[in-house]
């Protein structure tokens, strides 16, 4: 790191904490070193100035003969040098020791701070996201890391170095102005920070956070500051992201209904009347699901969405308020103008087409012209008028739906086609032999044509396979008559039509699936599906299986009555319809 090695800039956190230690330390071993100087000169004077006094007195007393008395003070004497010399050794010998021991902390104390700055500075020059730098109260730099350095090198095209005042390298006249308000912002004691966007391409811009604090000494006067820039653009891009989703539907992209209802507030003032308002409902979204399967209804959705965008203006709010629910907001329009929207979105829809079917959404709306009017009321005026609108419109959707279905199906397997018209022949006549009303007789013939509508969602592989299926491939198979119920329930009010889909291939004695009922718990429709069904399997072309006659399969159907047939039915069948006689 440049300077940043030998030189750190001041005031970071873990460096003053440190440099305080050291000063705590120094200090408090200062005071401790005078205090016992003082302790133990002062018990030494004492001591030493008793010994003499006592001595002499106890000496004189003692040894009345001077030359006696000459003797003993000087025994006495080198007796005191030699007690001073011990107690002043040890005292000595137990200072050098803390003394050692002292400068070994210090020592160690050191290295650990030498360490610290190391780390610090192999942090800040290996992260290429940091930039950090230090100047004193002339603007001057005290420090600097690479990155830093790099940058300014790169913007300015000037090399950066220890002295040099950072204002020098700014030629622009307003940026030098800027920067150096910031500088003396921090210079002045406030802790402040910002942030820049660098670049003119939304998609592009970097975003890079500036934290500025001012440098301190011991006793708290400013010497300078210091300035960390970090790289925040991976932050703020994954904050657009969050922001996005929370106020966008996840699957159309437009708006979701939290947006809507926060907006709604905002937008009913009077400046902006009159403001209408368009629901969308997209017609069938169900029938698509069941038929199609959900990643078809979700393409359906996004059709719908875009048909409505490319309609609406650029200021027009577009949102998602349901499953399959759509809502306008379109501030200062009226009636007029709203009207030409939605024809143009229905001219849209009309021509978006996913998986053979027409996007087909019913729309209501209604202008708010007055700002009394409470903004609930305009909402249940429009949604009452798309209701109106769908009941009209939803039947035709769901019969264009089916037809799109069936040719759908018709196209994955044209012996579909062939066999669906045979099986509705066949029952239409069973149903005439059996003495039905008209219009249960062409209830009839359309069940019949319907019946295998749930194959839509059987692989085209396993439709057209030339031979047995296996056992997983036919149980897939037993899944079309429960999902072209589902399918049918969708489309049709009679419940017949589900009814006998559903069941068409259950058995007289109840082995039959998907529920496994029997006898007469088995609906007549479906019953008379079965036969027909049945029939015109044994009589048409099969790869896997040699065709019968007329006859042979009159026999084959009587053989089994009664355990896989209605009895009843299939000699009407027989007997009526073929005019086979036993």
């Amino acid at each position: 790191m440049s300077d940043l090695s030998s030189r750190q800039p001041e005031g970071t956190k873990a460096n003053k904490v440190k440099s305080s230690r050291l000063a705590a330390f120094f200090r408090s071993e200062q005071d401790r070193a005078w205090i016992k100087a003082l302790k133990i000169s002062s018990i030494y004077f004492l001591i030493g100035s008793l010994w003499i006094i006592m001595s002499d007195k106890i000496a004189a007393y003692l040894f009345p003969d001077p030359e006696d008395l000459v003797t003993v003070n000087i025994t006495k004497g080198w007796l005191y040098v030699l007690t001073t010399a011990i107690i002043l050794y040890m005292l000595i010998h137990k200072e050098l020791k803390r003394v050692v021991a002292s400068k070994m902390e210090v020592t160690k104390m050191n290295r650990e701070l030498e360490k610290s700055n190391t780390l610090f500075s192999a942090i800040l020059e290996s992260s290429p996201e940091i930039m950090v730098y230090s100047i004193d109260r002339n603007y001057c730099y005290t420090a600097f890391n690479n990155r830093h350095k790099y940058s300014m090198l790169r913007k300015w095209n000037r090399e950066t170095f220890t002295g040099m005042n950072a204002l020098d390298l700014i030629s622009d006249p307003d940026q030098k102005k800027n920067q150096k308000a910031n500088y003396d912002r921090a210079l002045a004691g406030e802790y402040f920070s910002f942030i820049d966007e660098y670049g003119t391409d939304v998609e592009a811009l970097t975003y890079w956070q500036n934290h500025y604090s001012p440098i301190m000494n011991q006793e708290h006067e400013i010497i300078g500051l210091t300035c960390f820039i970090l790289n925040i653009t991976a932050l703020k891009r994954a904050q657009e992201k969050n922001q996005y989703l929370s106020y966008h539907d996840n699957l159309t992209g437009v708006y979701n209904r939290r947006y809507y209802e926060e907006v709604l507030a905002r937008i009913d003032k009077e400046r902006h009347m009159p403001i209408s308002i368009i629901i969308g409902d997209l017609n069938g979204l169900k029938l698509v699901n069941d038929a199609f399967g959900h990643a078809t209804g979700d393409r359906m959705l996004k059709g719908a969405a875009e048909a409505l965008s490319s309609a609406c203006r650029p200021q027009d709010i577009i949102a998602r308020w349901g499953g399959d629910e759509f809502i306008v907001l379109l501030p200062s329009t009226g009636p007029d103008e709203v009207e030409e929207i939605v024809e143009t979105a229905k001219r849209v829809c009309a021509q978006t087409v996913i998986s053979t079917i027409p996007v087909d959404v019913s729309f209501g709306w209604y202008t708010k012209v007055s700002v009394d009017e409470s903004m609930s009321s305009a909402l249940k005026n429009a949604e009452d008028y798309m209701y109106k609108n769908k009941i009209i419109e939803s039947k035709s959707m769901r019969s264009d739906t089916i037809k799109a279905i069936m040719k759908t199906l018709h196209e994955k397997n044209p012996r579909e086609e062939a066999h669906s018209k045979r099986v509705g022949e066949l029952s239409r006549k069973i149903g005439k032999a059996l003495h039905f009303s008209e219009t249960e007789i062409n209830t009839l013939n359309l069940v019949g044509f319907l019946h295998d509508i749930g194959k839509i969602a059987i692989e085209e592989g396993i439709l057209n396979k030339p031979g047995i299926l296996n056992e997983g491939e036919f149980e897939m198979i037993r899944q079309h008559p429960e999902i072209g119920c589902r399918i049918i329930r969708s489309a049709y009010e009679v419940s017949e039509i589900a009814e006998a889909i559903l069941y068409h291939h259950e058995r007289w004695d109840g082995s039959g699936y998907p529920e496994g009922i029997r006898g007469e718990t088995i609906p007549k429709f479906a019953r008379i599906i079965a036969i027909a069904d049945s029939f015109d399997a044994m009589t048409s072309e099969r790869t896997y299986k040699s065709i019968m006659t007329t006859e042979e399969a009159a026999k084959e159907i009587l053989a089994n009555a009664g355990r896989q047939y209605d009895p009843v039915i299939a000699r009407v069948f027989v007997e009526d319809v073929l005019g086979i006689k036993e």
